[in-house]
């Protein structure tokens, strides 16, 4: 059972370090007015809220990636997003 948690836990860390930072430049709300819909909201702790974005696929956006994860910090008000 360790060695199934320990697998995991290394795949799950592979995962994060392949996500590319959109940066804090762009607010969720950003992504709400280029027509991205808040697929899911999670709290990650008491400070943080985790928001998974997602786009409709449109021949005019082809190259904006479809999903984006922002992960918003309550104490700076700063949300910082990336693509998985």
């Amino acid at each position: 059972m360790k060695k199934f948690l320990l697998i995991f836990l290394f795949f799950f860390y592979s995962l994060n370090v392949c996500a590319a930072n959109l940066g804090t430049n762009k607010t969720i709300n950003d992504y709400l007015e280029m027509d991205y819909q808040i697929q899911s909201v999670n709290i990650i702790d008491q400070n943080k809220i985790l928001y998974n974005l997602l786009r409709d696929d449109t021949e005019a956006k082809k190259f904006e990636p479809k999903l984006v994860s922002c992960i918003y910090d309550i104490n700076t008000q700063i949300a910082e997003c990336f693509k998985p």
